[in-house]
């Protein structure tokens, strides 16, 4: 008699079947479900300056419901999504056709899985790399998805996520992976892949944290005014040198 093995992607599959409706409308509200509403706003932003405008070729990984690459589509860009999970896709179809977008395309896949070589400009982790059982097979498929003078961009939480709270709640609940994806270990994977340059750059919502402050409205004179907005610039600087500050990654093919 055959044993069968346990299913180490089994939580990554039913996870969005398991989040109940109430967890799925957080999901299709991204960006703006929660507190968290500014910094993925100001990540859209320095993401959307990055790209080149429409028309080019975008494949997510791990896209979820489809949140990124809705916008990315409503933008004007042909978009490729690949979720593992079936409830996530299902949601996302739902929501492009609801909204009248026939260039993206949703796929329930594994991305650790061989896709289509050389076909796109842009391959994304937004959040979702983490959540690999393999990481240096996601980032291989990202390589080989890209045309040559491609580039693949991460978003993923850095040292110390799989030691929070919510992250143990989340393996210890749904049995998902989460996983510490600094972009120095994001670009050894790229490295191995076959990446041949990439560059770190700061994370966009703390340089427009630092900056643009509720706290200005507590200025008692134009000069309390003026030293808080020099405080202000002098903390975005101190930022952008800060070798341990939080960074998100480009990698070129």
């Amino acid at each position: 008699m055959q044993s069968s093995q346990p299913d180490p992607k089994k939580g990554e599959r039913e996870y969005f079947a398991r989040i109940g409706p109430e967890g799925i409308r957080h999901s299709i509200r991204k960006p703006f479900s929660d507190e968290h509403c500014p910094d993925v706003l100001a990540n859209l932003d320095a993401l959307f300056h990055f790209l080149v405008p429409p028309p080019a070729r975008i494949i997510e990984f791990g896209c979820g419901v489809g949140w990124l690459s809705l916008c990315l589509a409503q933008r004007g860009y042909d978009v490729t999504s690949i979720d593992i999970s079936p409830d996530a896709i299902a949601v996302a179809r739902e929501q492009a056709q609801s909204r009248g977008l026939t260039n993206v395309e949703f796929r329930v896949g594994d991305y650790e899985d061989p896709v289509p070589a050389n076909d796109y400009d842009y391959a994304l982790f937004y959040d979702s790399l983490h959540h690999a059982e393999v990481e240096q097979l996601a980032v291989q498929r990202a390589y080989e998805a890209l045309r040559p003078g491609g580039a693949m961009i991460a978003f993923e939480p850095h040292e110390g996520h799989s030691e929070t709270e919510a992250s143990k709640r989340a393996v210890q609940e749904f049995g998902v992976h989460e996983k510490d994806m600094t972009p120095d270990y994001i670009a050894q994977l790229g490295a191995k892949a076959g990446f041949r340059r990439w560059v770190k750059l700061p994370r966009p919502h703390q340089i427009v944290r630092s900056l643009y402050r509720a706290s200005y409205g507590k200025a008692t004179s134009n000069f309390d005014l003026r030293y808080r907005a020099f405080m202000s610039r002098l903390r975005v600087i101190r930022r952008l040198f800060r070798p341990a500050e939080e960074k998100f990654i480009i990698l070129w093919k």
